[in-house]
């Protein structure tokens, strides 16, 4: 079925016609039905003015039969029943509203016309017009365009119907808005654009926008509230988007010919670390395809001469000193992003001292948990009895901070505690403001790590227990759990405290035990158990370290143990399960590992994890476990 309408005669000023938007449904092919093309119907129409309150319309069909012919058509006037006949007109007379009353809706009439053939086959499609006794005004549709904040360059397009006629053309205008004028300007604008006619591109634009368009019917009837989009410009989008993924800093994304002015400054990275950084472009949303990429390290004098589609890789082992590298990305416009990754390599030599890193400070001011002071003692007492003298990084003494890598450089062990809600090593691995893996690269270059505290995996990953990392993930904490500490899985045995129900007890654990008989591979080196200090040297009930005491005789004392102890599963293997726990009470603990020994035996350094705090154990104990383990670490005692 198609339609096509008859010149309108000149000056029907009042009485116009009124059409849905007549619908044409287009064949892919014959279709037989029952062996016969059915046949196909178009109706053409003319209208005339009768008098002032009516309107003649004429209208014509034509039916044609690919493999016959037409013999008589159905046609249907409304909702009215099908009515056979052999005519090929019709002339309806129809009323106009008063034309002093603008806001009256003329009645509104559906045509419809079927052919049928000498087989006796009816149009599938019939041909369908709707007719009225004015002239209703075209209507628009802005079907894609900007919103909000948009790149430079827009793009618009737009649809228009008439009902009961033919759209012939648009209409645009392009306004800016002047704040200070507190007006609209226009700035482009146009009355002629023909029916196909229905996408326009303006830029490069800066500031505040708004585009009109609206159709224009055959009788040159106007839509009285074009479409509208507002948007605003920003010249700064211009280019495509730029991301560099480095291998051991976090991911890059730059935007436009001039990089921010914070990535002029370098970040410190340890000697021995090997880069690699790879980069793609995206032309979302304010670019076209992407030609190509250039690169450059330290030397620009040839950076942007060329792009290549291939340039897309770059990796190095620097020395020390500080060096960049640039990348950037074409358009198909020639549009450019430029990026910038500024590094300083820190002098690591990793043997002038043992680095106590003190990263507590959240119940100082209860002198019966152990006081600032009563905890530096205590890991001067682990530490300082060997070649290297050890150097303390207090965070109290640097709020808002985290040790950089000048301080972590020179040290052939770091020695990390915790024992509390820690700021120093939850803002180390934070995914938004790290710049750089810090600790893992620490590990990596060769220096030695021993970690401990209350729930250090949680500060880490900053995730509520249980805690499970797995082979593809990529974050600084996830990757430095599973590839330096050599974990995969961690619980927490909570604060829970119900004697009356043991299996939830949280305050569950007693002491950590060796685990087998030594440490394969490490020739026959055996290491000691650990228990809390929760009773004084003058014996019960004096109190030790640790306040809640460990089950005596005394109904009073049955509350005891460390509460949010870390059972914790190897990676693949990977580390050795040193210790397990000696559980008080809660046996969902009993045995579970709570110490892994990393040792690697080639350039990376070992790491040693307590998945508790050493502070509350026994001081001669945890003292005994340290002169064999700092030896394997390649401390010498003095």
């Amino acid at each position: 079925m198609t339609f096509s309408r008859a010149s309108v005669v000149s000056g029907a000023l009042v009485a116009l016609l009124f059409a849905a938007s007549l619908v044409s449904c287009g064949k892919l092919g014959p279709e037989l039905v029952g062996g016969n093309l059915p046949p196909d119907t178009e109706i053409t129409l003319a209208r005339d003015a009768g008098d002032t309150t009516s309107v003649r319309v004429h209208v014509t069909w034509a039916g044609t039969d690919a493999d016959g012919s037409v013999v008589y058509y159905w046609t249907r006037w409304d909702s009215l029943d099908w009515v056979r006949t052999t005519r090929t007109d019709s002339v309806y007379l129809l009323k106009v509203p008063d034309a002093a009353d603008s806001s009256a809706v003329p009645p509104r009439h559906t045509l419809a016309v079927k052919a049928v053939d000498d087989r006796g086959a009816e149009d599938l499609t019939p041909a369908v017009v709707v007719v009225s006794g004015r002239n209703l005004l075209p209507e628009t549709e802005i079907i894609d365009g900007p919103q909000g904040i948009t790149c430079p360059h827009v793009h618009f397009e737009w649809r228009g119907w008439d009902y009961d006629g033919l759209v012939v053309g648009y209409g645009y205008r392009l306004y800016l808005w002047d704040g200070d004028l507190g007006d609209w300007l226009e700035v482009a604008g146009e009355d002629s654009l023909g029916p196909e006619e229905i996408t326009i591109d303006f830029g490069p634009l800066e500031g505040t926008h708004r585009f009109d368009v609206w159709a224009i019917d055959d009788l040159d009837g106007v839509d009285p509230s074009p479409a509208t989009g507002t948007f605003t410009s920003n010249p700064s989008l211009v280019g495509p988007t730029l991301y560099v993924f480095p291998n051991v800093l976090r991911n890059f994304t730059f935007r436009g010919p001039i990089w921010p002015a914070q990535y002029d400054e370098p970040i410190p990275i340890f000697e021995g670390e090997h880069l690699v950084f790879r980069w793609l472009a995206d032309p979302w949303p304010c670019s076209s395809e992407i030609v190509g990429y250039s690169s450059a390290y330290d030397d620009t004098t040839e950076w942007g001469t060329s792009f290549s589609p291939d340039d897309t890789r770059f990796e190095v082992t620097p020395e020390p000193g500080v060096h960049a590298l640039y990348v950037s990305a074409m358009d198909g416009n020639g549009e450019v992003t430029r990026g910038k990754i500024c590094f300083e390599v820190v002098e690591t030599t990793l043997d002038q001292h043992i680095l106590l890193v003190d990263d507590y400070d959240w119940r100082e001011l209860q002198p019966q948990w152990g006081t600032d002071d009563d905890r530096d003692a205590f890991y001067d007492t682990l530490a300082g009895s060997y070649v290297r003298p050890t150097v303390e990084w207090d965070a109290e003494d640097h709020p808002l901070e985290v040790p950089d890598a000048s301080t972590l450089a020179g040290a052939s062990t770091v020695i990390w505690y915790q024992d509390g809600e820690s700021s120093a090593l939850g803002d180390l691995f934070d995914p938004y403001n790290a710049p750089y893996d810090l600790l893992g690269g620490y590990v990596r270059v060769g220096g030695n790590l021993i970690l401990c505290g209350f729930t250090s995996l949680g500060e880490i990953l900053n995730e509520p227990y249980p805690l499970m990392v797995t082979a593809s993930d990529t974050t600084f904490g996830e990757v430095f759990v599973r590839d330096a500490l050599g974990i995969s899985y961690a619980d927490e045995s909570g604060f829970a405290a119900n004697k009356n129900a043991p299996w939830t007890y949280g305050y569950c654990f007693y002491g950590a035990e060796p685990a087998g008989t030594g440490i394969p591979g490490l020739a026959t080196v055996d290491l000691e158990a650990m228990y809390i200090d929760s009773v004084g040297v003058g014996g019960f009930p004096e109190p030790g370290k640790w306040p809640l005491y460990t089950y005596t005789a005394n109904p009073n004392y049955t509350r005891a143990g460390l509460p949010q102890v870390e059972k914790l599963n190897a990676h693949q293997g990977a580390p050795i399960e040193s210790h397990v726990i000696d559980s008080y009470l809660n046996m969902e603990y009993e045995g579970e590992t709570c110490m892994v020994l990393s040792p690697t035996g080639s350039d990376r350094g070992n790491v040693v994890y307590f998945g508790f705090p050493l502070y509350y154990l026994q001081t001669h104990q945890v003292k005994t476990v340290f002169d064999r383990l700092l030896p394997l670490l390649g401390e010498v005692p003095q």
